[in-house]
């Protein structure tokens, strides 16, 4: 039988749920009497929790593209210490359900989604609380961990919308896309992924910048 473990990868965690988690590590971890090695120092950890914290608050009240990059870049650099502590965690616990639960880390398969996710519904492009910005938003699927979006301005011969990069999010409201320029229409489509796959995108929408 496969030993239990701690899932290593928690990237693709909800940013709500992987705030929640890390307080829950740090307070399990504080003073245990078995996990006593850690790679990185608690204190380490709770300056990095608090960073991101910090972070996708601003980012998750309308903050700007800046912010919302500095948050995914602290959100990756904690996401790595508890991969590394993880290991750790999984290397001392052998196995063990109790010892692996103590460290409030999520076990390996608690999350895991049943099948790829279906069509994102429900997509709108909004005007924004603030001049230059559009806001996004979408319904949320419960079998997705996390959603791309692309953005188009403008058409290519056959009336097509000509996409560029794609940004992820693990929120379906509260996004931000900025700037905009006003006068010009914009287009969004939005598709989930999680550990199966990824869904297909979904149906276009616009709406012209004020």
């Amino acid at each position: 039988m496969r030993k239990k473990k701690v899932i290593s990868d928690y990237t693709i965690v909800s940013d709500h749920e992987f705030n929640t988690m890390v307080g829950k590590v740090l307070d399990c971890l504080d003073g245990h009497i078995i996990l006593v090695d850690l790679p990185i120092t608690l204190v380490e950890l709770k300056a990095q929790a608090d960073d991101f914290k910090a972070k996708w608050q601003r980012a998750s009240r309308g903050g700007s593209v800046l912010e919302i990059a500095e948050k995914n870049d602290s959100k990756k650099k904690l996401a790595a210490s508890l991969k590394s502590i993880a290991f750790y965690v999984n290397t001392v616990a052998d196995g063990s359900r109790s010892i692996l639960l103590s460290s409030g880390l999520m076990l390996e398969n608690d999350h895991k989604p049943s099948e790829v996710p279906g069509l994102v519904q429900e997509v709108a492009l909004m005007d924004g609380k603030q001049r230059n910005q559009m806001g996004i938003k979408f319904k949320p699927l419960k079998e997705a961990i996390v959603y791309e979006y692309q953005i188009a301005s403008t058409l290519d011969a056959f009336d097509q919308p000509v996409w560029g990069e794609n940004f992820q999010t693990s929120t379906s409201y509260s996004n931000i896309f900025s700037p905009v320029q006003p006068g010009f229409t914009y287009y969004l489509r939005v598709r989930a992924r999680n550990r199966r796959g990824i869904g297909d995108w979904s149906d276009a929408v616009s709406l012209t910048a004020r």
